[in-house]
């Protein structure tokens, strides 16, 4: 059975560099999962860190009290997130201590989490964060690939986007985002993709309305289907309906 990289080469693109280690996504797991069960929290979490400044309580007790979110889900967030070194305490605060962890928290674990899920689902072969050079009638250019699986002969392409949860009605460039997230998945499967294989987006946004069902963002709906892109949001985060749904990607 060929590999990816084969048939990209089959298709004039060429694996560029090794792309995320998957021995790292298999460590961090455990926070990727706490994550995935409480992003909400996570994302106030995050919101803190990125926006620390010099006199952040170095006390664990004191800078959780700080937070909005329930007790519990961030104590859990917290704990791991110094487990595995993401969270280090240095001098008076907390801090990402490398370009590593601030490239998790800011979204690298959701591509993390869909690496996780591929290969859950049962993809033979699956890269995450890979760069992937190509060449296309005297031209040539690159582009990052969120995620890259095989399942047999056949590939399929998932574009990550960890957005806040919420979504505004006022908020034009939330949704601006979101739209060109939906055509950059559209041209990532046009450029690297062949009839009958499909893509995703990943998107850590409430899209459906809780008590109506209802989509929040209609327009973004309808232009994912007349793509054939699937739109993954906040609400398909929850592992197992991640997985089935990756799974779906694949049997397509």
């Amino acid at each position: 059975m060929p590999t990816i990289e084969e048939i990209l080469a089959e298709r004039s693109a060429f694996l560029k560099g090794t792309g995320g280690d998957p021995g790292t996504a298999l460590r961090r797991r455990p926070l990727t999962m706490e994550i995935e069960h409480h992003y909400p929290a996570f994302e106030e979490l995050r919101d803190t860190l990125l926006d620390a400044r010099p006199g952040t309580p170095a006390s664990r007790p004191a800078f959780l009290r700080d937070q909005q979110a329930t007790p519990d889900d961030l104590a859990r967030l917290f704990d791991e997130m110094l487990r595995t070194g993401i969270l280090q305490p240095a001098a008076d605060q907390f801090v990402l201590p490398d370009v590593d962890a601030r490239r998790f928290v800011t979204g690298g674990w959701l591509e993390e989490l869909a690496w996780l899920a591929a290969m859950e689902a049962g993809a033979d072969e699956a890269f995450y964060s890979q760069m992937v050079r190509w060449e296309v009638n005297g031209y040539a250019g690159e582009n990052e690939i969120d995620l890259i699986f095989r399942r047999g002969d056949r590939l399929g392409f998932v574009s990550c986007k960890a957005l806040r949860s919420t979504l505004s009605s006022s908020d034009r460039k939330h949704r601006a985002r979101m739209m060109d997230a939906v055509h950059e998945a559209d041209n990532l499967c046009d450029h690297f993709g062949q009839p009958g294989e499909r893509v995703g987006v990943l998107v850590t946004t409430d899209l459906f309305d809780d008590a109506s069902g209802q989509p929040r963002y209609e327009a973004l709906m309808g232009k994912a289907a007349v793509l054939d892109v699937r739109l993954i949001p906040l609400e398909d985060l929850a592992w197992d309906r991640l997985v089935a749904i990756m799974r779906h990607l694949m049997e397509a």
